[in-house]
């Protein structure tokens, strides 16, 4: 068998694709990050929330980052970090104002 003719068999193909620049292969792309968003049907906006949320949680069932999240619980006069609890109301003001309904749990 002549260099020219090696053929790897499928076994020993890596999972890696090769470097555009002909360096060390790269791993394949990752999918997209869906976001609370993407996984509600057209046209509906509820999310379900308990009597107290965290912060971060409730940004993630936005489709938000935590920070703008906090923006708006200082907007309503409240300083809360992104592990901080917010009572239902609170996050019902704040899922209102993106467009969402709250339902509790």
């Amino acid at each position: 068998m002549n260099a020219d003719e090696f053929i790897p068999s499928p076994e020993k193909v890596p999972d890696t694709q090769p470097a555009p620049s002909g360096g060390p292969p790269q791993p394949p792309p990752k999918p997209p990050k869906l976001v609370a968003r993407d996984l509600l049907e057209p046209g509906d906006s509820r999310i379900f929330v308990s009597d107290y949320v965290e912060v971060k949680e409730l940004a993630g069932l936005l489709g938000l980052k935590p920070f703008k999240v906090v923006a708006d619980v200082l907007e309503l006069g409240l300083f809360k970090h992104a592990d901080g609890l917010i009572d239902f109301a609170t996050a019902t003001a704040i899922a209102t104002k993106h467009g969402f309904v709250t339902e509790k749990i």
